[in-house]
């Protein structure tokens, strides 16, 4: 999710650069929800990201489409040697993406190291003469998806005070922060925060962690809507609060695209990199350790110490001022 909402500066400078251009993007189903209201495309396809061969029939199908399309450049913003393949076999004639060993491609654009992944992707339309942009994100939902998440909410019994919204899950186990931290910040917002109602948001396969943390706050202001929203209603509930606390994950990113406040929790990946960058105020906590950082090991000899060396006392210290100064 973050990935797709890292390109968004890229979209909004290819627009502005040709306001005439036709701009259509290709994502996995699972995210084409993130791109339907955004107003610099013209079109959303999906595609699935499987490589088995019942999987061939769809790529295929899709590169008749796009061929009938007459598409004039394609964008590779992952390196991808099927995907340039297919560009090619849909007719083409201009494909640009990342160097490497990728024969397919018409223009490589050397990436940059060491700098946020939406600036990395905004070096591919350098390659059509985009010489500076913004590198911050917004996210763009309809009437329909806000009458949608108020409905979530009044059931949830929610939106009665100002919202903190705290979201535990993630794809990647090591960035979590534990659900212990969760209920000891939830449990200080609450009590120092008479007009605060904390809500809960995760994926269905979340519903269980969002559960046990709200048992552990144990307060009649603390609800989780885990598994009852889409992403665009997800993201309608985050402009809705006043801050929103997360690990580095695609949710944290969804918040700060709606310009909600954000306290984002960093360990193992890099906020440099990674980190938040919607137009909202950002906050960063993260420890220094003695660790290569971005890492990506599945197996830690030091039990995660860059995520669990947070503490909660130190995340409600920015939570206190973000609440104040709202």
């Amino acid at each position: 999710m973050g990935d797709v909402l890292f390109s968004f500066p890229f979209l909004r400078a290819i627009k502005k650069k040709f306001p005439d251009s036709y701009i259509a993007c290709v994502v996995v189903p699972e995210y084409v929800d993130l791109l339907v209201n955004n107003p610099w495309i013209n079109d959303v396809h999906a595609l699935s990201n499987d490589n088995r061969l019942t999987s061939l029939g769809e790529k295929l199908a899709f590169i008749r489409m796009i061929k009938k399309e007459k598409y004039d450049i394609s964008f590779l913003l992952k390196p991808s040697g099927t995907k340039a393949a297919m560009a090619v076999l849909a007719g083409i004639g201009i494909r640009i993406g990342f160097g490497g060993k990728n024969a397919a491609l018409t223009r490589e654009v050397e990436m940059p190291e060491g700098v946020h992944r939406a600036d990395q992707l905004l070096a591919l339309a350098g390659a059509v003469g985009v010489e500076s942009a913004d590198g911050s994100y917004e996210y763009f939902f309809s009437m329909e998806d806000e009458e949608r998440a108020d409905t979530i909410l009044h059931e949830a019994g929610c939106g009665i005070r100002r919202m903190v919204a705290f979201n535990p899950g993630g794809n990647w186990p090591p960035k979590r922060w534990p659900a212990e931290n969760f209920i000891c910040l939830g449990k200080k917002i609450l009590d120092q925060f008479s007009d605060v109602e904390v809500i809960i948001t995760g994926a269905g396969k979340d519903r269980e962690l969002t559960r046990r943390i709200a048992r552990g706050i144990n307060s009649p202001w603390c609800r989780t809507v885990a598994g009852k929203t889409g992403l665009n209603e997800l993201a309608c509930i985050f402009k809705k609060c006043t801050l929103v606390v997360s690990a580095d994950s695609g949710p944290l990113h969804l918040a700060s695209a709606t310009g909600t406040t954000t306290i984002g929790l960093f360990g193992p990946t890099s906020y440099k990199i990674t980190g938040p960058r919607g137009r909202g105020k950002n906050i960063i906590v993260a420890k220094e350790v003695d660790c290569q950082v971005p890492c990506y090991i599945k197996s830690c000899e030091k039990d995660y110490y860059c995520m669990k060396s947070i503490t909660a006392g130190e995340v409600l210290k920015a939570a206190e001022e973000a609440l104040r100064e709202s």
